[in-house]
């Protein structure tokens, strides 16, 4: 299922980091996808096995907007684990493990794409095929 809205949010191209997260790990293995800056976010894609679990599309947006009403926290985390462990790579990802998904959030200085993914997906396949898009 395409994505809610046209509003540009992000410089990278949010299909190009979808596409390649799909090549990466397979189509099957990804169930959303969000792109996202400081203060706000749009969905790029949801799969129809993840959207069927809400009652309808209002009900999945409010619980997306209550979702990723806090992406601005990635960055104030960003900043923190750069400054603590210096790496001269910076922060690429933050990953959640949980039961049913994985929550994959890769990151540029001030932007980021979150996916929900299967908890079996090799993360760090798609962590390194997304962020080539989105420095690129």
């Amino acid at each position: 299922m395409p994505g809610d809205g046209d509003s540009e949010v992000v410089e990278f191209d949010a299909e190009a980091a979808l596409a390649a997260a799909n090549d990466a790990i397979g189509p099957e293995k990804v169930f959303s996808c969000v792109v996202y800056d400081a203060e706000s976010f749009r969905t790029a894609y949801v799969d129809d096995r993840l959207d069927e679990l809400y009652a309808d599309t209002e009900r999945r947006r409010e619980h997306f907007d209550e979702i990723h009403s806090y992406v601005h926290l990635d960055f104030t985390e960003q900043e923190l684990f750069e400054e603590l462990f210096r790496d001269p790579e910076g922060v690429r990802a933050f990953v959640t493990y949980m039961g049913t998904l994985i929550a994959v959030r890769v990151v540029t200085e001030k932007q980021g794409v979150f996916f929900s993914i299967a908890p079996d997906a090799p993360v760090t396949k798609l962590v390194s095929a997304v962020e080539t898009e989105l420095r690129s």
